[in-house]
């Protein structure tokens, strides 16, 4: 039986005992395998794992009813070693794309089923948006919500759809579940989001995602600008920008030299992303 340590916190002490229960030789318990290593009543520790499960730090299979460690964890986890550096590291190499589009550059996140932007570079020609660094948004909308939407696992996209719905927050917001899966599956398909009036009337913008040395999806780059100065040539000319950004960034995380991240084409990183899905 694993021994509980006592911070005076008895509450605390038996959460901390749980989630240190998952390692990787031992992912996923059963309730009364759980109650026998901790020591606890399996009632009290069904109605504790409950309520963890709610707020989404443990996860239960559906199959066989066996614990897991939950996405909001993982999510957890991706932040603390990177928020800062993330930021830093990103900030020149937003100003850059700033320059080179006329647009503004955003840096997004996803926590809590839901996309917080971390940072903002501005431009004084884009079109006025309602969005700052600490803003909270639908994840459903907007190239820089979506992007990070596509990559999540099926049912962390399900429980957005279902525990925050699809509201209709401009001109061409994506309010149809069928509609939003077909363009999470043609974003991962692109390597990139686009999005046109989404979330702000008059604006448009793409978005690429920022991968770790794992290739795991941790944040996203993107920018927007007025619909008024949209065209092919132009929306082109972003997507090759943005895409170079991330992977700038994506690098620099990963511990390498910024110029190694000019080194990948467009067509690559299209490759990469399906491989990673």
């Amino acid at each position: 039986m694993e021994e509980i340590k006592n911070s005076g916190v008895k509450t605390l002490d038996k959460l901390v005992a749980v989630l240190d229960s998952f390692t990787l030789d031992k992912s996923s318990w059963s309730l009364a395998g759980l109650s026998a290593h901790l020591g606890i009543p399996k009632s009290s520790l069904h109605r504790f794992l409950t309520g963890l499960e709610h707020h989404g730090m443990l996860r239960r299979d559906f199959d066989d009813g066996r614990w897991h460690l939950g996405y909001r964890l993982f999510t957890w986890g991706s932040l603390v070693p990177e928020i800062t550096d993330l930021r830093q590291i990103s900030r020149p190499i937003m100003r850059e794309l700033v320059a080179a589009t006329g647009a503004s550059a955003i840096l997004t996140i996803y926590d809590n089923r839901e996309v917080v932007c971390v940072a903002i570079s501005e431009s004084s020609r884009t079109v006025r948006m309602t969005l700052f660094v600490g803003t909270r948004r639908h994840a459903h909308a907007g190239a820089s919500s979506k992007i990070l939407m596509a990559y999540l696992p099926d049912e962390e996209i399900q429980a957005i759809i279902t525990e925050k719905g699809l509201p209709k927050l401009s001109t061409n917001t994506i309010t149809d579940p069928e509609k939003l899966q077909n363009e999470l599956s043609r974003i991962r398909k692109l390597g990139y989001a686009m999005s046109h009036e989404e979330t702000d009337v008059g604006a448009w913008g793409v978005a690429f995602p920022i991968r770790d040395s794992q290739g795991e999806v941790t944040a996203a780059i993107g920018v927007a600008g007025p619909y008024s100065r949209h065209s092919k040539d132009v929306a082109q000319r972003y997507i090759e920008l943005c895409q170079q950004a991330a992977r700038k960034i994506a690098v620099v995380l990963s511990g390498g030299n910024v110029d190694e991240g000019l080194d990948v084409s467009y067509e690559s990183q299209r490759s990469q992303s399906r491989s990673n899905i």
